[in-house]
């Protein structure tokens, strides 16, 4: 789950003290405000001198304690009880005790609400709506209770929708957090995300795109992620491509949007990415390369991955590891190069001098082109260096090439040590009985010269 919080509390404090007494000019845009000629009861007045007090110590708890206190004396339902509700939430703040915030602050807007004209101000009542949807969101995404964060989102979201329409002129920074707010709360259960709330929030998303001349990155990412996960790849990735336009220097973006035409079985498409990533000098770690090989590799664009294997293990992009020499073997068997195929093998015997499994593959390609006398020695090296993944089939296609090559002792020899292992027992004892008979005649011929 993306762990979006985007509440600057700073800023609410003071924003909460600035409407601390309920007297902010409404907007201009805004009709006339009612006139309000609520006021604070002389009780209350006169409790709010040692709240200062305790508040400018730091002393928050003690405080806390005399709102509660006070809260107690003055009638539920009056405007006092809204005043000390509101200051209640501002102390909280101060205190960095965010979690508690959410219930006074919910309860004095319901009951400024109850009131006509409420005892909060328009643009308080809009300021503590927009304040309290970011709360209840960050508090969801901090719960690790499902129902509870179920509760809060949903909270949010109707707290959301109503700043919403108190404001119909939003803005990039209100978009983003109420789209921030629905893509959380479409993916809460990962595997089976709400596909209707992934499109609502794509269309607040939309709204915040078109909002602000340069958007934040964020607003990108959540549609891309919205796109992605209602199946909608081809505007996935018309959104990455503007997104690496715009940041041409994030690896990440790079890496997602040849993962998307991959995807998509656009696979040129994706070199081509990974090509435009590395001309911007990212996406060229050995890992990165190699990605790039095995796409040339998926397409059978061999020439291109041997020429990038061949360069990369000389340069060191491709890490220097034997299965990277026998990948590059094999892109020129698959090219019909056998030659140039035994010559890469050949180099990674300087680089791996203990490797009898380089060996055997070397032997393997010269019998492929009919030339046993060039495999015989790769072979005898073969079963002298060992790190062999099946040692009987190196000896017994080392005593094959060797009774090919009339050289019956060493066919005998090899015989004989591929037929002590158990997988090469059957076909191991078959070649000694044979090549036996063979010198049997050969000694016999030479007893009658």
């Amino acid at each position: 789950m993306l762990n979006f919080t985007s509440l600057s509390f700073r800023s609410a404090i003071t924003l909460l003290g600035a409407t601390l007494l309920l007297v902010a000019p409404a907007y201009s845009q805004q009709p006339a405000a009612p006139i309000r000629d609520y006021a604070a009861s002389d009780a209350t007045s006169e409790f709010l001198p040692k709240y200062k007090t305790a508040v400018d110590a730091k002393q928050y708890d003690v405080a806390l304690a005399l709102l509660d206190a006070q809260l107690t004396k003055v009638p539920s339902e009056s405007y006092d009880t809204a005043l000390l509700l509101q200051i209640k939430v501002q102390t909280l703040l101060q205190k960095g005790d965010f979690s508690k915030v959410i219930e006074p602050l919910e309860r004095g807007l319901a009951l400024s609400d109850s009131r006509t004209p409420t005892y909060y101000e328009e643009r308080a009542t809009r300021d503590f709506l927009f304040f309290l949807a970011q709360l209840c969101l960050q508090e969801a995404v901090n719960t690790k209770n499902p129902a509870a964060a179920s509760a809060l989102y949903e909270k949010a979201d109707k707290t959301m929708a109503r700043w919403l329409k108190l404001n119909p002129k939003s803005t990039a920074e209100a978009q983003l957090i109420y789209a921030q707010l629905l893509y959380n709360r479409a993916i809460q259960v990962a595997d089976h995300p709400d596909l209707p709330m992934l499109q609502r929030c794509l269309e607040q998303v939309e709204i915040g795109l078109h909002l602000t001349t340069r958007p934040k990155d964020i607003l990108y990412v959540l549609k891309l992620v919205c796109l992605q996960q209602l199946n909608r790849n081809a505007e996935a990735v018309e959104i990455l491509e503007i997104m690496v336009k715009q940041k041409p220097d994030s690896a990440n973006y790079w890496q997602q949007l040849a993962a998307l035409y991959l995807g998509s079985g656009q696979d040129l498409r994706a070199i081509l990415s990974l090509e435009r990533a590395q001309a911007h000098g990212l996406l060229v770690a050995p890992k990165d390369y190699f990605n790039l090989i095995g796409i040339y590799f998926n397409i059978g664009q061999f020439g291109q991955a041997a020429e990038l294997l061949e360069t990369g293990l000389r340069n060191g992009h491709i890490e220097n590891e034997i299965k990277n020499w026998e990948l590059l073997a094999l892109a020129y068997n698959q090219l019909e190069r056998p030659l140039k195929a035994i010559e890469a093998l050949k180099s990674a015997t300087k680089a791996f001098p203990k490797s009898g499994q380089l060996e055997f593959m070397i032997a393997q390609a010269y019998h492929t082109l009919e030339k046993p006398t060039e495999a015989l020695p790769h072979l005898q090296a073969a079963v002298a260096k060992g790190g062999l993944s099946k040692p009987h089939s190196v000896y017994l296609f080392l005593a094959y090439v060797s009774y090919e090559l009339k050289k019956f002792d060493i066919a005998l020899d090899a015989a004989k040590k591929g037929a002590a292992y158990p997988e090469g027992a059957k076909d191991g004892q078959n070649m000694i009985k044979a090549i036996e008979e063979i010198l049997k005649d050969r000694d016999l011929k030479k007893s009658k010269m």
